[in-house]
């Protein structure tokens, strides 16, 4: 985990020194103009505000010298490594280019340079760095911090704001490299990284901005939210950039954690990219004395990394985990109120309260694919959507569950379709799933508790057979949730359009038909071999050893291995009592209503062996154990049986996992705990007349 470096030990020991400049902080001072390119230079310790500035020995001392500066395009403002400056802020004047922005960096070795802006402020309200109503400046390697303090303000680590009589379209903002801790502000106007349109009047003049970057940040322990966009259009009827304030937005890279509010929160911009951020301890999760920070604002929803009145945003790579729940919300997630045409992608979330996603009104278009959910919790189920959404695809996402969670794993709206494609849903807790004519699956796996989905026509219930997901504790490391190759969701999928291209690793979709999940294996899946194969074709079913029924061939189409006895037990088994782990498959057609039969897997001997059979009596599948001559129902699932109709039946034991699929579905799976260890296979029915034909046995 990432942490911040924090020097506040030696701060006390400045404060009275920078009382001395507190004129010099109010920014009072008339701006100086300066030539273009020049290289600026300002040293805490060493410095003198009487220097030209312009060389490491000669360097400025304060941060309000600086304020005094209206700089040109090309400048640099380096603050001395390890210097601290306390009671001190950056407000920035002057505009770059776009072949020449001006910089602030840090120049010599060692510590990030400290900007403790403390209780300082300007109007009312607090920052370490300011850019009002300019252009093209980029800020880099710095530490800022405000500690506790008692006075109840706004305050920001880094405030870029448009407003006033120099509102306008900005250009060309980057943040990269701070480190940013121990600010509290008083609403959710303030926080760690803030961009705010303001304007509260109709004739106010409204701000935007192109081209902004905020990267490799970290922001730990902040009020309200963690790094956020805001325009005062959604309040000022008659500003017109509610949705487009932000243009060609990239946020990357960042740590955020520790937040009183939300993570990361995007408002009114236009194809933001969200990417390789981590958010951890979301929602009124500041360490704070409230003693002394008494004013924190009271909420009651939060989300880790989400959107608001954008269009085409794109989340991708990123993590988030313990978002708090608190009256509501929680998602690491969210599609929110009109947002649009948004993507989030290749994420991984676990642990966080609220569940995965959440989906609000007036949203619509959005897709949410390839993405891990391991173990958020259940505070609103993994999908919440709230009615007044518009379509939703849900695609090749992992949501894995073992704890006690029992809201519902999947949710649609009353308005848009949700479609639900090619997911695993492994559910060792208690949740259900909806079924709605709001929502389609297609291509699903399910396992565990309530896996069945009536819905879902090409469902797979079963063991998906991850690797190893409980090595699986971060984005990193998700590899976990990757398929073995004996798993049945390989080349079970089905193509989904405009796919992105790439899994979650970044592998090229597809390699063969389509995986179910959030990776699709790279190589040739081993093709099983067949160890036996019957099709009765050449009049002999001399193979087979039969105890009790009538046996014979008989043509149906096909010669097939027929039993006529209406009132006996009648068993046929063949192979090797050595086979431990395969598949059987054949046709199976029950000949009188309300019959049974079956296959039969791990034959010992009449007594001891597994049985998967179709029931007509009661239309189930249902799956026994027999041990000792005792015959035990241990797993059963409904489906169509019908007598004079040929059904596609298979059954797979391996380990201790007897998986049973009809007609191509996957219908039940159960692990014995004490398995019979191997044996022949065979069929079996019970006061019955039925026939069997194209048994096959593969490894």
């Amino acid at each position: 985990m990432k942490k911040t470096r924090s020097r506040l030990g030696v701060v006390p020991l400045l404060v009275a020194a920078g009382l001395l400049f507190t004129s010099l902080l109010s920014g009072s001072a008339a701006p100086v103009a300066r030539a273009a390119g020049t290289t600026y230079y300002v040293d805490a310790a060493a410095g003198s505000d009487s220097a030209a500035g312009t060389s490491e020995t000669a360097a400025w001392k304060t941060l309000g010298k600086v304020n005094g500066v209206t700089f040109s395009p090309g400048d640099r403002i380096l603050l001395k490594a390890g210097g601290v400056w306390s009671d001190q802020y950056l407000d920035l004047k002057g505009s770059g280019t776009a072949s020449s922005p001006i910089t602030v960096d840090k120049y010599g070795s060692g510590a990030k340079p400290l900007i403790h802006f403390g209780n300082t402020s300007v109007g009312g309200e607090g920052f370490g760095v300011r850019l009002r109503n300019v252009s093209y400046w980029e800020i880099n390697n710095l530490e800022i911090t405000s500690g506790q303090q008692a006075t109840d303000m706004r305050r920001h680590g880094v405030l870029v704001v448009g407003e006033g009589s120099g509102a306008g379209s900005f250009k060309h903002i980057y943040i990269k490299n701070l480190d940013i801790h121990d600010v509290f502000g008083t609403d959710r106007r303030t926080g760690g990284i803030n961009f705010h349109a303001r304007g509260t009047t109709a004739t106010a003049a409204e701000s935007t901005w192109d081209d902004v970057l905020i990267e490799n940040n970290t922001v730990i322990n902040v009020a309200d939210t963690g790094i956020q966009t805001m325009t005062d259009a959604f309040s000022n009827s008659a500003w017109t950039h509610k949705l487009d304030a932000f243009t060609n937005v990239v946020i990357r890279g960042n740590y955020v954690e520790k937040i009183h509010r939300d993570g990361i929160l995007v408002r009114a911009a236009v194809s933001p990219l969200i990417e390789y951020n981590t958010t951890n301890a979301i929602g009124k999760a500041c360490d704070v004395n409230t003693g002394v920070v008494s004013y924190l604002d009271p909420i009651a929803v939060v989300a880790a990394q989400w959107a608001y009145y954008t269009t085409g945003a794109i989340f991708q790579y990123n993590e988030a985990f313990d978002t708090r729940k608190l009256e509501g919300d929680g998602q690491p997630w969210d599609f929110d109120v009109e947002v649009n045409s948004s993507i989030y992608q290749y994420n991984y979330s676990h642990n966080n309260q609220g569940g995965t996603l959440l989906v609000m009104n007036d949203t619509d278009d959005n897709i949410f694919r390839y993405n891990i959910s391991n173990n958020d919790l259940d505070g609103n189920g993994a999908f919440n959507l709230i009615n007044g959404g518009g379509n939703l695809y849900i695609y090749n996402n992992v949501i894995y569950r073992t704890g006690t969670q029992n809201r519902a794993l999947t949710h649609a709206s009353s308005t848009g379709m949700a479609y639900y494609t090619n997911n695993i849903f492994y559910n060792g807790a208690g949740g259900q799933y909806t079924n709605s004519p709001r929502m389609t699956y297609d291509h699903n796996s399910f396992y565990g508790l309530n896996a069945s989905v009536a819905n879902d026509p090409s469902k797979i219930v079963g063991d998906p057979k991850f690797v190893s997901p409980g090595t699986a504790l971060s984005r990193a490391t998700a590899d976990g949730f990757k398929l073995q190759t004996a798993s049945p969701l390989m080349n079970a999928g089905v193509a989904v359009a405009g796919n992105g291209g790439k899994d979650f690793s970044g592998n090229t979709l597809y390699f063969g038909a389509p995986d179910i999940g959030a990776f699709e294996y790279q190589s040739a899946i081993p093709q099983p071999v067949t160890i036996f194969a019957d099709d009765f074709e050449d009049n002999s079913f001399s193979d087979w050893t039969v105890s009790g029924g009538t046996w014979s061939l008989a043509a149906d189409g096909s010669l097939t291995l027929t039993q006529s006895a209406t009132s006996v037990e009648a068993l046929a088994y063949a192979g090797n009592a050595s086979w431990t782990n395969y598949t059987c498959s054949a046709r199976l057609k029950l000949l009188n209503a309300s019959g049974n039969a079956g296959l039969i897997l791990r034959y010992a001997d009449n007594n001891n062996y597994y049985m998967f059979r179709l029931n007509d009596a009661n239309d189930k599948a249902e799956l026994y154990k027999k041990s000792a001559g005792t015959l035990t129902l241990v797993s059963s699932a409904s489906v169509a049986v019908t007598a004079n109709q040929w059904a596609e039946v298979k059954a797979a034991v391996s380990g201790g996992t007897i998986t049973g699929s009809v007609n191509g579905a996957q219908l039940l799976q159960w692990t014995d705990p004490a398995p019979i260890a191997a044996g022949k296979i065979g069929i079996r029915m019970h006061s019955t007349t039925a026939r069997i034909d194209d048994v096959k046995v593969v490894q």
